[in-house]
Formats: C-alpha cells, structure tokens, sequence
C-alpha cells in the first residue's frame, strides 16, 4: 500500500536519524525527499548501520537546495506543511491530504526564519511545556503514524 503523502528532511544533521527514517519510509510505503546539503556523508558508517539495506526499498528523492524542493512542490501542486514547535496547531485536530508533504527542519536549528514565514500550514505534536522537542525519527513516525490512521 504505497502512499501518496511525503516526508521532507531539511539539510538534515544526524546521520542516524536519516538512516533510521529512511528504514521508517520503506517500511511504511511513503516517498522521502531530504534537502541537501547534509551535513554528513551517506557513506558515512552511522548512516550505514542506521539504513543497512532498507535505502534500497525507500523512494527517496534528493533536492539540491530549498529552490529546487520548492519547484518540485509547486510542479506537482503539492500543500507544504511544516512541523514545528513554534505553533500551537496540533497534528492530532489537523485534515491531512494525500498530496501533503510535511516539512521537518534540521535536528539542531529546525528551518530558517525565512522558510517558516513563507508556509502558511504548521502543526506541532503537543509536548509537556518543560521538555524543548522529540527525536526527529520518532517525531516523523509519530506524524506519519496518524496521517496513515487519516487517510
């Protein structure tokens, strides 16, 4: 059952996480589009025990750089949606799309102020108030689980 709703990684720090999503869209059957550049090399050995062999099952689409990712999205007539901790539209109230494709920013930073203004449609994933943000892999098959349940 391949599904039509993405995840996009933003310039990505973690090599571990990136391999452990990359395993979480194989799995799950949904495209993956990472925004380069990354701040590792794929052939680095964290990545690689991360992934093993599931990057060979993930329809993982590259861009070079937002302009590129953005033209893809607006080619294909795409509803960006960011994930965020900077707004208070829960993922569980919000109506996904089969054509969504949820943004998450970089571990470290998130996206740049620039691309946060500029995407009208946020969610977040309601956290206890003392704790700053979630694991990206976890935040992603946390998201991704409940689109799947919507859709």
């Amino acid at each position: 059952m391949t599904h039509k709703f993405a995840i996009c990684l933003y310039m990505p720090d973690m090599p571990q996480n990136v391999g452990v999503i990359i395993r979480t869209a194989a799995c799950l059957e949904f495209p993956l589009h990472i925004i380069k550049p990354l701040s590792f090399s794929m052939t680095d050995k964290r990545f690689k025990g991360a992934v093993m062999d599931y990057i060979n099952y993930c329809d993982l689409r590259l861009h070079n750089g937002w302009e590129d990712f953005m033209v893809y999205c607006q080619n294909g007539n795409k509803r960006l949606i960011l994930a965020t901790t900077k707004t208070k539209q829960s993922f569980y109230d919000y109506n996904f799309r089969h054509d969504d494709i949820i943004l998450f920013g970089k571990e470290t930073s998130g996206v740049p102020d620039t691309i946060h203004q500029t995407i009208k449609e946020k969610i977040t994933i309601p956290m206890n108030k003392k704790t700053r943000s979630l694991n990206l892999a976890t935040s992603v098959a946390i998201v991704t689980s409940k689109i799947i349940s919507q859709l």
